[in-house]
């Protein structure tokens, strides 16, 4: 993915839409939302030309000059309210017991499937796959003190390189919204389940994000443009039951989860806490065809005014469904 501005659009902008995808290919094996935290700018910290970070992701993690930036947005992500309470419903509804196989697609850094160690116990093990040499690194790092064994190790979400039926329980978050074929992911999860496994999907729908600066106006050319999906299924949030039941599986439960900004002072950061800026939005929707180029400068300041004045507000869902493998082995 490219990494530097187009001067002939946009020019306030300092970076696209920051998308977590933890991966080095178009079958990303991680991604945790879209954002950019208020240090990201800070060029005396992380050494980034902002004119050279345009349209950075994770779907280059490994060739990344800004690798810093996406492992700490990495880390951003997963303190989300919304992050924290659907991973805490996850965990209820998996019910993990000790002894048991636990594989996360699309790890990361690896925190949220590590939290999960204790419910193993010592003769437990967990298997985190991940596209990018970075992130499996740092996961790494961070199983030396998990309690049960733990490996890591890079790997692609369209062919999971395990045996079938060989874990108890398999799990994937933000991930298949930005996998070329999300079917055939979870067809592979699927596939390495013992007989009765879990299985839990977590992503977002970015269809449902929504923004008020009380302009009916730009409001509306951000829901439009979000309705579309763009060279990837960025709305499968809310097909996440249709598609485990097509593999087979038994939909056990399913939930929603709404992250909300409400107020954020564009003087102070160049972001919402964890999130993207204004100025990315704005050259997404000059792609989406939403907004002419040179209109960008007035959109971004009115969302700034709007945020300076207590009329900033913005929401996003994400969507998460446990399901059941069959009783028998296909």
């Amino acid at each position: 993915m490219a990494s530097r501005a187009r001067p002939d659009r946009c020019r306030a902008g300092v970076i696209s839409w920051i998308v977590f995808v933890c991966s080095s290919s178009p079958t990303a094996s991680a991604c945790l939302g879209i954002l950019w935290p208020r240090f990201a700018a800070r060029r005396s910290v992380y050494g980034v030309d902002p004119d050279e970070t345009h349209a950075l992701g994770y779907e280059r993690v490994d060739d990344d000059p800004n690798v810093s930036i996406l492992l700490g947005t990495m880390e951003a992500t997963g303190r989300w309210e919304a992050t924290l309470r659907l991973r805490a419903w996850e965990r209820k509804r998996l019910s993990l017991a000790p002894g048991q196989r636990l594989l996360d697609v699309g790890c990361g850094l690896g925190d949220a499937v590590l939290a999960l160690a204790n419910d193993l116990g010592t003769d437990g093990e967990i298997v985190g796959i991940d596209i990018s040499a970075k992130m499996i690194a740092g996961a790494q790092s961070r199983a030396r003190t998990a309690r049960c064994r733990a490996r890591f190790r890079v790997g692609d979400a369209l062919e999971l390189a395990e045996p079938n039926c060989s874990f108890d329980t398999a799990r994937s978050e933000r991930t298949l919204q930005w996998l070329t074929d999300p079917k055939a992911a979870v067809a592979e999860m699927t596939r390495v389940l013992r007989p009765g496994g879990l299985l839990s999907l977590i992503d977002t729908d970015w269809s449902t994000f929504d923004i008020d600066v009380g302009d009916r106006d730009l409001t509306t050319r951000v829901l439009d443009a979000m309705r579309i999906e763009r060279r990837r299924p960025s709305n499968i949030g809310r097909r996440l039951a249709d598609l485990v039941q097509d593999m087979g599986l038994e939909l056990v439960d399913q939930t929603t989860v709404t992250q909300h900004w409400n107020d954020w002072n564009p003087d102070e950061s160049l972001a919402p806490d964890g999130c993207f800026s204004m100025s990315s939005l704005a050259e997404d929707l000059v792609d989406a065809g939403q907004l002419a180029a040179h209109d960008c400068d007035r959109f971004v300041s009115t969302i700034h005014e709007a945020a300076r004045e207590g009329r900033f507000s913005m929401a996003l869902t994400m969507f998460g469904v446990v399901a059941v493998a069959s009783q028998s082995v296909p």
